[in-house]
């Protein structure tokens, strides 16, 4: 007796299976690319990318040279003249390295950041008068801005270029060289004179 050629079905179990696998490796891929933060659109244009890289670093090697020149005249200039203001910024910088950088800003104690911006602006309210370079007060007249939206309305953006401006004008009055990156927000780090 022959027996009849019959097609084999998965079953249940076999179907089951198949829809666990799936459904673990689409989840495990959306789950990379939103916690990571990866556009998969990204993953396709490397060459692309690679080209744009080399025209960034010939810019930004350009663009370093003016920037150092431009920084050791600013802090020859405004950084030796206002040493104490110097000093308050350098502190007020680590503060702020402290509090918000590594993800901090995400998890902020509002106690803190308001006890600080009040600390901020009395200090700005003491020393303003005794600045002499007029884009350093501008600055500092905007951190005031900016402090007093913290007090009053709890922003994390305020908090954010707070620590900005000061990362920046730590830079241009106290030679700070802690991090390479420099926020343009300051027009006392953009003074050419």
């Amino acid at each position: 007796m022959k027996r009849k050629k019959t097609k084999r079905s998965w079953g249940w179990f076999g179907w089951t299976m198949l829809s666990v696998v799936l459904v673990t490796i689409i989840g495990s891929t959306v789950f990379f690319f939103t916690i990571f933060q990866f556009n998969i659109s990204s993953l396709f244009q490397e060459s692309e990318a690679a080209n744009n890289s080399e025209v960034n670093e010939e810019n930004s090697q350009q663009n370093n040279d003016e920037t150092s020149k431009n920084i050791e005249h600013v802090q020859e200039t405004v950084g030796k003249q206002h040493q104490e203001i110097g000093a308050f910024i350098s502190e007020t910088h680590a503060f702020y390295n402290e509090t918000t950088g590594y993800g901090g800003i995400n998890n902020l104690d509002w106690d803190e950041q308001q006890s600080k911006a009040k600390a901020i602006q009395s200090q700005i309210h003491l020393q303003l008068r005794d600045v002499k370079n007029e884009s350093l007060k501008n600055d500092l007249e905007k951190v005031n801005v900016f402090a007093k939206r913290v007090v009053q309305d709890q922003s994390v953006e305020a908090v954010q270029s707070l620590h900005r401006y000061f990362h920046d004008l730590d830079i241009a009055l106290n030679e700070y060289n802690g991090y390479d990156k420099i926020w343009n927000v300051t027009e006392t780090l953009a003074e050419t004179d």
